[in-house]
């Protein structure tokens, strides 16, 4: 676990769902980003108290070597962990109980290079009968696709339960898009043997 990931994927997100606390332009893809490069920096950075002040050490141009961090992402957060009150409030919290450690949940996702979707975006549309919505995206995760929210030129595939409206009259006029139906996609990322 690197420290850098632990004030990426769980210190940043825990303040900004708390009032008061706010690392601007922080978006959810880029915190995802930072972790991944933070993970692969040094996987033994220290011990968890490191995992406060790590960031302290970083300048602009190392949160700008992540990819799809620019540069007010990176001076944002750079400026969040050089303040002195924001570093004494995050040793608070830890001291408090706060868990900075990295979950299972909070690790990047690692998929195999020949899972059935990788490379491929994907929406879920209308009433799934099998399946929630949450786990539907989590299977399609794993099997290596992006789960996307809109329907664009950009879509590879448009997963339609029962009662689908807009999104699959959008796909069907865009024309590239493939549709396939909740028991397709479940067929295509687990194949009969």
């Amino acid at each position: 676990m690197g420290c850098a990931n632990i004030a990426v994927r769980t210190v940043i997100p825990r303040l900004q769902n708390h009032d008061g606390f706010e690392v601007t332009s922080v978006a959810s893809r880029s915190k995802e980003k930072a972790a991944e490069t933070a993970a692969g920096i040094n996987p033994v950075l220290g011990a968890l108290s490191a995992g406060v002040v790590f960031f302290t050490s970083w300048g602009q141009e190392q949160f700008t070597e992540i990819k799809d961090i620019g540069p007010v992402v990176a001076q944002n957060v750079q400026a969040y962990f050089s303040q002195e009150e924001n570093i004494h409030l995050l040793k608070q919290m830890e001291a408090y109980g706060v868990n900075f450690k990295q979950t299972e949940e909070d690790k990047p996702l690692v998929v195999a290079d020949d899972a059935p979707l990788v490379g491929k975006s994907i929406l879920f549309t209308g009433s799934l009968q099998q399946m929630g919505r949450k786990e539907a995206q989590g299977l399609a995760a794993n099997a290596g696709a992006k789960n996307i929210s809109a329907v664009s030129k950009k879509l590879d595939i448009l997963v339609v339960g029962e009662k689908a409206g807009s999104k699959l009259k959008k796909a069907q006029d865009i024309g590239t898009i493939q549709i396939i139906t909740e028991q397709e996609f479940l067929d295509i990322i687990h194949p009969a043997s």
